[in-house]
């Protein structure tokens, strides 16, 4: 008889529960019945909690080998698929004590031992790693710490922040991965009144404040949580409290602060745009300004109500006979290497020198970098423009963090 395959992972994690004097033991690989709906949906929701109630979690890192210590550059331990695995990221924060193994089940250390490898490679701050409680942290950052996480299934990069936050959802799969996410934030708005959830950068349109992917947190990991504000859905949208002020350049625009600061004590705040009804939509979503001074007196603070726009399916480029006018919606490139990219056009010297790119604001000039890809073997070449970074308006004081490619 041949043994399935993970059969010897099991085998081996239970004889390394039993030399522990364990009598029970909990493998997410084959404790889930995935083909009753309903142990599905208890086990996502109840999964976090197995953890945290956990004497320990075993560890078992299959394409890592302990001839490095982990600290060596040259270890294979920082880049171990189990780090970008979406599921893995509450096995990491919930239990109290973790014990990695190696591929042949030799043990690597601990989350403490390994706390500062661990948090280079996830981000994640050390003192979550030694133990600090979660709702010390803001929405906003804990969604950054999720950013590179990789799931088989769109609604589980959802789905697997489930605990993390303290919410519960019944999956629907097959709904797509932006849907079950802003249903998650929705959940989220329900237990907690940090606006810090609102404080991501996406893509160049109309938009509400809800984001659509982790992806959209990835500069958010400095963003504190806020004063409390009452936040909560009706049928039109968010409605929200927020003091806002007029931009200078177009009446119907203004900047809403959302009251949580940055690690150095600035404040957030984000585009709005007044639409007929008196709704307001997010106006660009690919910038948020951060700001030394405090919001304008609480008098400004305004009762909103901020409209969500309706998720397009993303699909193949479409090329309409009548109009030859072609839809550009998504097209991903898989290619062979990177070793053929080269910086055919660097970023000045003064934004070189430091980690933040100095760029322009409304119609200043727009620094900016370019990646080229190419390969000879097979003729193809192509260029990405990279704009990102910290912006300066001179004219107002503001800081402007903006990211496009295009």
């Amino acid at each position: 008889m041949q043994p399935k395959k993970g059969y010897t992972k099991v085998v081996q994690a239970c004889v390394r529960a039993q030399s522990s004097a364990f009598d029970w033991i909990w493998i997410n690989s084959c404790c889930i019945n995935k083909e009753s709906s309903a142990e599905l949906s208890e086990a996502i929701n109840s999964m976090y909690q197995y953890y945290e109630d956990a004497a320990v979690c075993y560890v078992y890192l299959f394409d890592v080998s302990t001839k490095l210590h982990p600290r060596n550059p040259k270890s294979n331990f920082k880049s171990s698929r189990w780090f970008r695995r979406g599921w893995t990221l509450q096995e990491l924060l919930a239990p109290e004590y973790i014990a990695f193994f190696d591929e042949d089940w030799m043990k690597i250390g601990t989350r403490w031992s390994l706390r500062n490898v661990i948090s280079v490679v996830t981000t994640i701050p050390i003192d979550v790693l030694e133990g600090r409680p979660l709702d010390k942290y803001s929405v906003a950052q804990k969604m950054s710490w999720a950013v590179r996480q990789e799931t088989m299934r769109p609604e589980d990069k959802a789905y697997c922040l489930l605990g993390m936050f303290g919410v519960s959802m019944s999956p629907i799969y097959g709904e797509g991965g932006e849907k079950a996410f802003m249903q998650l934030q929705q959940e989220i708005i329900r237990v907690s009144d940090d606006q810090s959830i609102f404080g991501w950068i996406g893509y160049e349109q109309e938009r509400g404040l809800l984001a659509r992917s982790p992806l959209e947190f990835r500069y958010s990991g400095q963003v504190w949580a806020s004063v409390h504000h009452h936040i909560r859905f009706n049928n039109n949208g968010l409605y929200i409290h927020l003091p806002l002020e007029t931009h200078n350049y177009h009446s119907d625009v203004f900047l809403a602060c959302l009251l949580c600061q940055t690690n150095d004590g600035s404040y957030v705040y984000v585009y709005l745009r007044k639409t007929t009804g008196g709704y307001y939509v997010q106006d660009n979503t690919s910038k948020v300004v951060l700001r030394s001074a405090p919001p304008a007196p609480l008098g400004n603070v305004r009762e909103l109500t901020v409209r969500e726009g309706p998720i397009c399916r993303k699909g193949r480029t479409r090329i309409h006979t009548s109009c030859r006018k072609v839809e550009s919606q998504n097209c991903v490139v898989c290619l062979p290497s990177a070793q053929h990219f080269v910086c055919s056009r660097p970023p000045p010297p003064e934004a070189s020198i430091s980690t933040e790119f100095s760029v322009g604001f409304q119609t200043s000039e727009l620094q900016s970098a370019d990646l080229t890809y190419e390969d000879p073997s097979k003729s193809q070449a192509f260029t990405l423009a990279f704009m990102v970074g910290y912006v300066k308006d001179d004219a107002r004081g503001d800081t402007i963090l903006s990211s496009r490619i295009s």
